[in-house]
């Protein structure tokens, strides 16, 4: 357990530097552009950071938020990359800016479900 913290943490900040690469390889037409873009599509991993180092029980941490973590993380960038690099189209860019409302959504509705599957392995 010890050793899951920081390799999400690393993960998560890993994950996070290559939405910022997706977003240079977007070309914003402006530095505004380009940070506004940036700060959008890193909060879903700021937000999780944050939960996962405030919201957690002080006594025992639970995995399954981390599991969440890792699971939200690797499907929002393989999304990002699906919609910029292996089929771009004209909705792209409206999926680009969907991703973090989709990445909340599936940390919502996965938390449940793997503390569900993990409370059930344990018995």
């Amino acid at each position: 357990m010890k050793l899951m913290i920081p390799i999400t943490f690393f993960l998560m900040a890993i994950v996070a530097c290559i939405t910022v690469w997706f977003v240079s390889t977007l070309k914003p037409a402006s530095v505004g552009g380009f940070v506004f873009f940036a700060i959008w599509l890193v909060s879903p991993y700021a937000m999780m950071s944050a939960a996962l180092m405030f919201l957690r029980p002080k006594d025992k941490p639970s995995f399954h938020w981390y599991i969440v973590a890792v699971i939200v993380s690797i499907g929002g960038i393989l999304f990002l990359a699906d919609v910029i690099f292996w089929h771009p189209d004209a909705q792209g860019a409206m999926a680009v800016l969907m991703t973090p409302i989709l990445q909340g959504g599936a940390w919502i509705l996965l938390l449940p479900v793997v503390w569900w599957v993990s409370r059930n392995a344990r018995t």
